[in-house]
């Protein structure tokens, strides 16, 4: 009796069972558990952003300027038009700054000028003048040695913006002012150089020329190449001049130091000198090359028969870092010499004012210096070191440019480049396959989709 009824008692429970897995499938067949919203006729979707896109995992990438349209402008704009949305247009309130890039009291925004190439194919060839220094007894004279270069159709030179079009040249100021327009590029060529007044030189025919901004003419200048700063890249105009009470001076084709007052500290026996930085100046007296304090008195000099110090025999951008100190820092190649008078190592190096080497890290190569910044290599990558100690950027690129008034233009593996500051954090991201140097606060970016983009590192106008 007992087994009977628990046999019906076991054979309910299945009905049971079978009634409610029944029941669960056509439930579910009628989408009674699902529990995604019901649609009303809207659309949902995430509020879109103004961020830049993706780059690779080194990119920190994220332009640092207030964005100029709104979240439903932005919902339809390419890649693009985002990345430069979240930029500010230069305006009135701002005007283009050559110091040092400042993310407090800077902003990098957009030049939007109108008339600029939509592609790169007028690339042409740009001439620079370079002098060759050659000595004869103890005198110096130069040769000029041309050097051409591939020029973009829109670039930089000395803190202005240089368009090329049809064979004419038009050059603009931070701010997007017209300063002088010429007719045929091939006559006018880019020395490179400034003259006392800091104004940036041309040559043509042979002789130095300016831009007069006023009258937008160009005028011939007594530029002197023998009084050069010994620099041939884009400077800023405060990079190179007198620091302190001393001015060099020439006497034929030697030099000497005067102090502010006109009175001598040093008499013109020097084949080469160079205005004082840091409260030093770096001379070279017959071949023995030292730097000279504010007394005249020499702290830095060759102490030992087998060590060669010299100036770094390049002037252009890869001798960046040598003749003017930075930060305590200096830039100097040493060669080393066996008792034979053999070559043992030839190398460039930092010196502090003292004469002490920095102490690079190991395994790296010394690329370049400014701004206290370290560009070292390994392995055809590029990094950052401070001088303070401490990497600021890991050599992770493929490609990077020194530092430039405090920004650097760095190259992912992609082909993609950027710009970073001085603590390694992007102000615009790996989006663009040229970028050059910014000079003067100006910035020529390239893109084959997209053209040409220019942007400004700008200080508020009315900042002291």
């Amino acid at each position: 009796m007992k087994q009977r009824s628990a046999d019906i008692i076991i054979t309910v429970i299945s009905v049971i069972l079978l009634c409610a897995i029944t029941v669960a499938v056509i439930l579910y067949a009628e989408g009674k558990f699902d529990k995604t919203p019901e649609t009303t006729g809207e659309t949902h979707t995430e509020a879109p952003t103004t961020e830049a896109p993706e780059t690779e995992p080194e990119s920190s990438a994220a332009p640092v300027t207030d964005p100029v349209v709104t979240t439903e402008e932005a919902f339809d704009l390419t890649e693009h038009e985002k990345l430069i949305s979240n930029y500010g247009v230069m305006n009135d309130g701002y005007k283009a700054s050559e110091d040092l890039y400042d993310p407090d009291s800077m902003k990098i925004l957009r030049l939007v000028m109108s008339g600029l190439p939509d592609s790169d194919d007028e690339n042409d060839l740009m001439t620079r003048i370079r002098y060759k220094v050659t000595y004869s007894g103890s005198e110096r004279s130069f040769e000029p040695a041309e050097q051409t270069e591939q020029r973009r159709a829109v670039d930089v030179y000395m803190g202005m913006l240089v368009v090329s079009d049809k064979g004419a040249l038009s050059f603009y100021n931070g701010n997007g002012e017209l300063l002088y327009s010429y007719s045929d590029e091939a006559e006018l060529k880019f020395a490179y150089e400034r003259d006392k007044e800091d104004r940036p030189l041309f040559m043509k025919d042979g002789k130095y020329y300016y831009i007069d901004e006023e009258l937008k003419e160009l005028k011939p200048s007594d530029y002197d190449a023998r009084d050069s700063r010994g620099l041939y890249y884009n400077y800023p105009s405060y990079f190179g001049k007198a620091d302190g009470q001393f001015t060099v001076f020439r006497s034929g084709n030697l030099y000497g130091i005067n102090r502010t007052d006109g009175t001598k500290l040093r008499n013109a026996i020097y084949q080469e000198a160079y205005n004082y930085s840091e409260g030093l100046g770096a001379v070279d007296y017959k071949g023995d090359i030292c730097y000279m304090n504010e007394k005249g008195k020499v702290v830095i000099e060759n102490k030992v028969k087998t060590e060669n110090q010299i100036l770094v025999g390049c002037r252009d951008e890869g001798g960046i870092g040598a003749l003017y100190f930075d930060g305590g820092y200096v830039r100097m190649r040493k060669i080393y010499y066996d008792i034979r008078k053999t070559v043992i190592e030839d190398k460039d190096v930092l010196i502090n004012k003292e004469g002490a080497e920095f102490k690079m890290p190991t395994g790296y190569k010394f690329e370049s210096y400014s701004n206290q910044r370290i560009m070292l290599s390994k392995n055809g990558y590029y990094g950052f070191y401070a001088t303070k100690g401490a990497w600021i950027a890991d050599t992770l690129y493929t490609y990077a440019t020194p530092y430039y008034e405090g920004l650097a233009v760095v190259g992912s593996r992609t082909g993609k480049k950027g710009v970073i500051d001085l603590d390694g954090n992007f102000v615009i991201p790996l989006s663009y396959s040229h970028i050059s140097v910014c000079s003067g606060g100006v910035i020529v970016c390239f893109s084959p989709d997209y053209g040409y983009d220019v942007f400004v590192k700008a200080a508020r106008a009315d900042a002291r």
